[in-house]
């Protein structure tokens, strides 16, 4: 394990270097002659090897999630609060058309009969009900050792012959991705500025809550809340983590002197343009490189990561399974549940479920009636 988070330390740094220093990427794969592509793929292995302890108790807790032959997602194993009754948990949107014959492949080869027993749409997740048998074959995942893993933390995807399905590094803490959910400061950054005390801002949005609290064009916020801003990346992860009409201390400097304001944050639901991508064009950006999940935004609650999870509904030949790795748990180095792969955004972007949100809709669901559950989605 000490080898593997040397390579994670450098992993990380080198990820931070890119990001903060906006060197240019190095080439793809493609790019490399044939010698760099067999060393980087020994690496790419070895790397693999050494997180596999990380998700061995994990991959016991995934299943597949197969209809008529047809391999539709992964799912998770979990214990219902108050019954302690076996459950599954699974991206919704991937089972819902063949909801009626749904099969759970345990990883002990072990097939059981499924059947889905609520949705929670806003999460795009189902919970399938399974035989009792199956406790003999499947190890519920541990949602009571949860791990809330800080931006730039290394997770892993357990596959459930007990290997490492994918490797990623959180990027942005648990947030909401429902515009109506996410604050509004109301800057653009000067990317062309490279400083090494905070980010320069290269516009401040008239009537917005950074020009009532003062600040200007050309000033570099310094801190938020006292915490420091060496960088985009960091900017993003710390406003995200404030809720519309929120009050923030900035600190920033102009002309080299330090500055201190607060702000009451905005809701980006309230700002016309905010979004000045045209949707197609966003659309089309998201697939550039990926083929993102049908369902794949405006999650309440999720992690973010750059982890690369298989997507695929363009089977070459019909005999061919869908490749979907939704479904499946995720966790820390330590092995502690980080939470469950609910969807593939964009080439670098990869969303999860927190374990904490998983137990608290468990936790509701155990008092509430079928009914309320599943509402518009009854079996």
């Amino acid at each position: 394990m000490n080898f593997l988070k040397s390579i994670i330390v450098l992993y990380a740094l080198g990820l931070q270097a890119f990001a903060q220093v906006r060197s240019p990427m190095p080439p793809s794969i493609e790019q490399l002659g044939r010698d760099q592509q067999i060393k980087l793929e020994k690496q790419a292995q070895d790397f693999f090897s050494a997180a596999r302890p990380a998700v061995v108790q994990a991959s016991q807790s995934t299943v597949v999630i197969s209809a008529l032959g047809q391999r539709l997602s992964f799912g998770t194993a979990i214990t219902m609060p108050r019954t302690n009754q076996l459950g599954i948990l699974t991206k919704w949107s991937e089972i819902a058309r063949m909801r009626h014959q749904l099969l759970v492949t345990a990883p002990d080869g072990r097939h059981f009969p499924t059947r889905v027993m609520g949705v929670y749409p806003d999460h795009d997740l189902a919970l399938l009900g399974i035989d009792p048998r199956a406790k003999a074959s499947l190890r519920p995942l541990d949602l009571t050792n949860a791990s809330s893993p800080e931006a730039g933390s290394l997770i892993a995807m357990a596959l459930p012959n007990g290997d490492v399905g994918a490797l990623g590094v959180v990027s942005v803490t648990e947030r909401s991705l429902r515009r109506q959910d996410r604050a509004y400061l109301g800057v653009m950054i000067d990317f062309r500025s490279i400083s090494q005390k905070g980010v320069t801002l290269k516009k401040v949005m008239p009537g917005s809550a950074a020009a009532i609290a003062g600040l200007r064009g050309g000033d570099t916020l310094i801190s938020i809340n006292h915490s420091p801003v060496t960088g985009a990346l960091e900017m993003r992860n710390l406003l995200q983590k404030q809720a519309p009409y929120s009050e923030v201390t900035l600190g920033y400097l102009r002309k080299g002197e330090k500055f201190s304001t607060t702000a009451t944050l905005g809701s980006l639901n309230e700002v016309q343009g905010a979004h000045r991508i045209p949707p197609q064009r966003l659309a089309n950006m998201q697939r550039m490189g990926t083929i993102p999940n049908r369902i794949h935004d405006n999650f309440p609650s999720v992690i973010q990561s750059d982890m690369s999870i298989q997507v695929d509904y363009t089977p070459r030949d019909p005999r061919d399974n869908f490749t979907n790795d939704c479904g499946a748990p995720v966790v820390d180095l330590n092995g502690h549940a980080v939470g469950i792969l609910i969807a593939r955004g964009s080439r670098i972007k990869t969303y999860i479920i927190p374990a904490a949100t998983v137990q608290k809709l468990l936790r509701e669901t155990s008092h509430s009636t079928s009914a309320s559950l599943l509402g518009d989605y009854v079996n």
